[in-house]
């Protein structure tokens, strides 16, 4: 397929560069109205090999195309400053994804190019553009009957910064998430071969044929809008075999009729018609008819008419009846003037927002771009050149109205794919068209209208997985916006990948933990995650898991016999294990030993050693004093302990430690026995007063007593405290997130407040983070979620403690709900050997808590109608509620751990604040001695 043509005649620049002995290439390029991207060059090597992997496979009609698709990609790379795609086909890719996760987008690259560079940017190497249907094949799945897999043999792969490689896979990748472009409605009927292929796929997939039916049909979406809240144009609609029924809320101000057939409806439609016309209200002046489909975009077929021509409109009616495909409907609609200011005359805008399903399935509005064109014209992307909504009001005089709008748009956007997402949830799979589909994506079409000296806009379409051109030429244009249009839909890609890829995995956990882990097991099954549960529990306490092994480990200064004796067990039942883990403290060691020796993925046994004894920790970080070109030494995070068994190991310590100076215990957990010494007197009166209560697990459960009641003494650190909860796989870091403390309880050191965003300043987030990180490497920690606490002091981070697990209590349900990532889910990917795909998730809010303590709120909490409302309130969601244990039991307050947090969310530090604040006074739960406005002090924006 030679694109090559000489040019003769030679400018200046020809002879120049003939001069230099590098002749001007100049290439010609022919592309339909589908694939139209390229000018009159090409600067790049088409010697490339696009067709099937197999020479036995023919190659289909549909694919004369696919050199002209080449083009378009390489014509975008070129004018955007990216490398040129680069062929690595004599090399096939063999290993597999080490985030588990195969994205294909089946497609020319004109429709997905955000999409596609935007996922390289995340998931690099498992993003992918499929050309051809050649590339792929589906076998019989083995995870339903009726249903197929998908595999991929060859794609073009993108990476960061833009670098394309296309790529033969042998063997060829598991798909975990389809996006289908090649459809007879995306093509301009070009070609449908994806239609057939992504019928019965059991991965997730991009909407499917008949989720696009749905968002393409202007009636049923603008019923979602109605319930939406979000404004429409009055409609009269003729549906034509449309298979589902439109059940409008009362109200609104849409009329359908479905018809069965074409002929013998012109009585219908004109009456219909004259009754419609005559309800518009006197501002109207005009009407639009319109079809709708999957076939009809770009304004196809859309007409404006005076209000008063009721031949003519009846008549365009008959005419786009007569054209229409069975599921197709023809509206007709007021017509709704754009505002007018100064140099806009005979101008109008429409305008798109694009509502991605972002993680937890929560609507995000990413972008809000226009298109000016002629005011008695149809506007689409097609016909206009993208700009801001900021630039468009500014424009037409409305300046001083963005905000409001602004506002406006993102809440009735995002509520409409809330109405269209829940649409979809009652629908059945055969409804849907595919075992994993969902609509990710959406771009709504509003024009402004001022009505009643109001302005407000008005929605006119929804549009499908295909919407996102018009913003990625903005991006495009305005390079410093990259990916905006796009980041949460990839980010959900990648969740749904993921979680597929997890599907069926089976995982050892070590231990069942207490009341506080019992979400572990329902999500672990939702997620369909096998657990292997290894745990000696009494009968009516064994979760609901796919298979339990018991064995009593309570004795942890044996745990590398108990490992020893636990893979016996699991190699005895012939278990195919994924990975091994576990969520409680006592049990860390002992899961990182039979990861070690079944040659697991996990937290690593040196670390998890190192962590779980507290003065190890410290010391072995205080001894890391080398250079780091790219961070502070690490040494400067720790300081020195001592461990102490007895008084002598006091009297020792006391030569290096200045008081008042802290003292805990060394395997213990949850702040239990965590005192501030003044001297030695006290200091070995809180030993002996320790060792004396806390003797063994039984004592107190859960706290670490099963590796001995041995304390240790350090320096007492000024300053913030905070925790870090980090995210790691093989060594790097993947994601973080810091909290807030406030205030520990006088004279103990038991949480009672706490926060999340973090209130430091920006750098001094980054500065805790990056100490976290370089904490849990530098004593060996590899893979997993690990709880870092820190204090922010005025010279800045210092450790307290790494719990090589995940971080218990509120942390990760607070961490699902304001960032959407579960830790949960993490640490059983990373125990698998899979990377978490987390991109900088932003906050969607600010939460705040305060923790409640046996000792001054049991009487609250006895009260079964004060108990009773404050689970209401959770479940309606008002508050989050936390509970360590099912039943409130008085304890030693001296060892005393908090019973619950109760949280609320808000838009930012202060309006949380003052909620909480609220509810603690309405549920007395401040007191003199439990001073909550006191815990809640330093929760500010900006705090040091």
């Amino acid at each position: 397929m030679d694109c090559v043509e000489r040019i003769e005649s030679l400018t200046v620049e020809d002879f120049i560069s003939k001069k230099k002995n590098k002749p001007r290439v100049f290439k010609t390029l022919n592309a339909d109205k589908y694939t139209t991207t390229c000018g009159s060059y090409c600067e790049w090597d088409r010697n490339v090999e696009l067709g099937p992997v197999h020479n036995s496979v023919p190659v289909p009609k549909e694919d004369e195309h696919i050199y002209s698709y080449y083009d378009a990609l390489q014509y975008t790379l070129y004018e955007t400053n990216y490398p040129e795609t680069e062929d690595r086909t004599h090399t096939p890719r063999s290993d597999p994804p080490e985030s588990g996760a195969t994205i294909v987008v089946l497609s020319s690259p004109v429709e997905c190019m955000a999409i596609l560079l935007e996922g390289g940017r995340t998931c690099p190497g498992d993003m992918m553009l499929v050309m051809s249907t050649t590339w792929l094949t589906t076998e019989d799945s083995d995870r339903g009957k009726n249903l197929r897999t998908m595999y991929v043999h060859k794609a073009i792969t993108f990476d960061r910064g833009g670098r394309t490689y296309l790529d033969v896979f042998s063997p060829p990748r598991r798909v975990s998430y389809f996006m289908d472009f090649f459809t007879r409605g995306i093509t301009d009927g070009q070609r449908n071969d994806g239609e057939e292929l992504e019928k019965d796929l059991d991965c997730p997939t991009s909407s499917s044929l008949n989720l696009v039916r749905r968002t393409d049909d202007k009636v049923l979406t603008r019923i979602q809008m109605a319930e939406a809240g979000v404004g429409y144009p009055d409609t009269l609609a003729f549906c034509y075999r449309v298979p589902y029924e439109y059940e409008a809320p009362e109200g609104a101000a849409i009329k359908v009729h479905k018809l069965n057939q074409k002929v013998g409806v012109e009585n219908l439609v004109v009456d219909e018609v004259v009754c419609f016309l005559a309800r518009l209200s006197d501002e109207c002046e005009r009407v639009v008819v319109k079809p709708s489909g999957v076939m009809w975009h770009g304004s196809q077929g859309v007409t404006f008419h005076n209000k008063e021509d009721t031949e003519g409109i009846s008549r365009t009616v008959l005419d786009l009846l007569s054209q229409i495909e069975p599921q197709d409907c023809v509206l007709v609609e007021d017509f709704h003037a754009p505002p007018t200011g100064a140099g806009t005359e005979g101008l109008s805008f429409r305008l798109r927002v694009n509502v991605c399903r972002g993680l937890g399935d929560n609507p995000e509005a990413t972008s809000y771009i226009c298109g000016v064109g002629q005011k008695n014209s149809p506007i689409n992307g097609d016909n206009t050149k993208p700009q801001s909504l900021e630039t468009t009001m500014r424009q037409w005089g409305l300046e001083n109205e963005t905000e409001n709008l602004k506002k406006t748009l993102k809440e009735g956007s995002e509520t409409l794919l809330r109405r269209i997402i829940e649409h979809e949830n009652r629908l059945d799979d055969e409804e849907k068209g595919n075992v994993g589909a969902q609509t990710d994506v959406i771009g709504i079409d509003y024009i402004l209208s001022k009505r009643n000296g109001v302005y407000a806009p008005i929605g006119i379409e929804v549009n499908s997985h295909d919407c996102t051109i018009n913003c990625q030429l903005y991006e495009f244009m305005n390079p410093d916006l990259a990916g905006l249009s796009v980041g949460p839909l990839i980010q959900t890609m990648c969740e749904r990948s993921q979680r597929y890829a997890m599907s069926g995995k089976v995982v050892v956990v070590v231990g069942a933990g207490g009341s506080s882990k019992k979400f572990i097991w329902p999500a672990a099954k939702k997620e369909n995650i096998r657990v292997v549960l290894v745990d000696c529990l009494p009968n009516h306490e064994i979760p609901d898991v796919a298979r339990y092994l018991e064995y009593d480990f309570t004795d942890h200064t044996q745990d590398e016999t108990h490992a020893k004796n636990i893979v016996q067990m699991l190699l005895k039942h012939g278990a195919e294990l994924d990975g091994c883990c576990t969520f409680w403290e006592d049990c860390v060691p002992l899961a990182a030993r039979i990861c070690d020796m079944l040659d697991l993925d996990g937290i690593g046994l040196k670390g998890a050693m190192i962590a779980k004894k507290k003065s190890s920790t410290q010391n072995t970080l205080c001894d890391r004093t080398a250079d780091i070109p790219h961070f502070p030494r690490t040494y400067l995070y720790a300081e020195r302990c001592h461990h102490i068994e007895n008084e002598c190991d006091l009297e020792n310590a006391e030569k290096s430690v200045e008081f008042p100076a802290i003292m805990k215990l060394e395997y213990g957990s949850s702040a239990v026995g965590v005192k501030l010494v003044h001297d030695m007197g006290e200091a070995k009166e809180h030993l002996s007063s320790l060792q004396e209560k806390l003797t063994c697990e039984e004592d107190h459960p859960g706290i670490g007593l099963g590796y001995g009641n041995s304390m240790l003494m350090m320096k007492y650190l000024e300053g913030t405290e905070h925790d870090i909860d980090v995210v790691l796989y093989n060594r790097k870091l993947v994601a973080a997130f810091v909290s807030d403390n406030g205030p520990t309880k006088k004279g103990f050191f038991t949480e009672t407040a706490a926060c999340m965003p973090s209130c430091l300043p920006k750098d001094k987030v980054g500065q805790i983070v990056t100490a976290a990180y370089q904490c849990c490497v530098e004593i060996g920690l590899v893979s997993g979620a690990f709880n870092v606490e820190m204090k922010m002091t005025p010279a800045g981070p210092k450790l307290i403690e790494i719990n090589a697990r995940m971080g218990g209590f509120y942390l990760r349900d607070w961490i699902k709900e304001i960032y959407g990532v579960d830790l949960l889910r993490c640490v059983f990917m990373t125990a698998c050997g899979i990377k978490p795909l987390i991109n900088k998730p932003k906050p969607r809010y600010q939460m705040m808590g305060v923790m409640c303590v046996p000792s001054v709120h049991a009487p609250i909490f006895k009260n079964s109608q004060t108990y009773d409302l404050i689970k209401n309130l959770h479940t309606m969601g008002h508050i989050r509620y936390n509970a360590i244990e099912d039943e409130i039991e008085d304890v030693d307050f001296e060892t005393e751990e908090p019973m619950c947090n109760i949280a609320v969310h808000a838009g930012n530090v202060a309006q949380a604040k003052e909620k909480l604040l609220n509810f603690c006074t309405l549920f007395h739960l401040s007191t003199e001695e439990y001073d909550v406005n006191r815990f809640l002090g330093n929760f500010k924006e900006n705090m040091i």
